[in-house]
């Protein structure tokens, strides 16, 4: 509470990858969940049995909007 919305627009072109999620998905967990913790790394395990893609965002513009 008390902190101004902010909001992002992106105009641009998408791609789906076939390779680099599950990479992605294991620097991601390490920086904002902390592996030390039993029920996160059950989680992650259970995400990376899984098969991902990346849907990468290719943008030309992008615009922030603050309130």
């Amino acid at each position: 509470m008390g902190e101004r919305e902010r909001r992002l627009s992106v105009t641009g072109r998408t791609t789906v990858e076939p390779d680099g999620a599950h990479d992605l998905c294991v620097r991601l967990a390490a920086r904002y969940w902390g592996l030390d913790d039993p029920v996160r790394a059950d989680q992650l395990a259970a995400i990376l049995a899984a098969d991902q893609i990346r849907v990468v965002l290719h943008p030309e513009t992008v615009r922030r909007y603050v309130h």
